[in-house]
């Protein structure tokens, strides 16, 4: 998803719920109109579009409410307590990945297949810092491979492959 202060090609994501509620999903980024924010990530609102004005229309899910005034209530892959949503209820999780540039990926599924999804995605989190770019042709086609089959829903063998990427490079030290 692009920041949503940009244009670009994806700015939200609605996931509907069987309520008629939906969740709205952003890139929220401290640039253009969003200059100001206090965090940077996912954002994740939950809408009822049948509520009355001035009660409960849009609600801020929010990812840490350690911390008073929404101040880190985006969803990010680095950080331990906020890297997943879950809602059981509606049979939804969210899990924020990798950034690519300024844009940011997500991963919309279910509670059942989210712990999954969430290791596979912070393995490949922790690969992407082993080896920033520029990388050699060898480790972005490992990288590649591994994202490759997070994107196929192979979270076991994206794992797998990630951590025989990681143990190699650790036999390397």
């Amino acid at each position: 998803m692009s920041p949503l202060s940009k244009k670009g090609d994806t700015l939200a994501i609605k996931v509907p719920l069987s309520s008629g509620c939906y969740y709205l999903i952003e890139n929220r980024q401290p640039i253009g109109f969003d200059e100001v924010l206090p965090d940077s990530g996912i954002l994740i609102l939950k809408v009822n579009p049948r509520a009355q004005e001035g009660s409960g229309t849009v609600r801020v899910i929010n990812a840490n409410s350690n911390y008073p005034y929404f101040s880190k209530a985006v969803f990010r892959l680095d950080r331990r307590r906020s890297n997943i949503f879950v809602d059981k209820k509606n049979d939804v999780a969210v899990i924020p990945l990798w950034s690519e540039g300024e844009n940011q990926n997500v991963l919309v599924t279910t509670p059942e297949k989210s712990n999954n999804a969430l290791e596979s995605a912070l393995l490949i989190q922790e690969l992407l810092v082993l080896y920033p770019e520029p990388r050699s042709k060898k480790q972005d086609h490992l990288i590649k491979k591994c994202i490759r089959a997070f994107k196929n829903f192979e979270f076991k063998t994206c794992c797998q492959l990630t951590k025989d990427i990681l143990k190699e490079k650790k036999t390397a030290l």
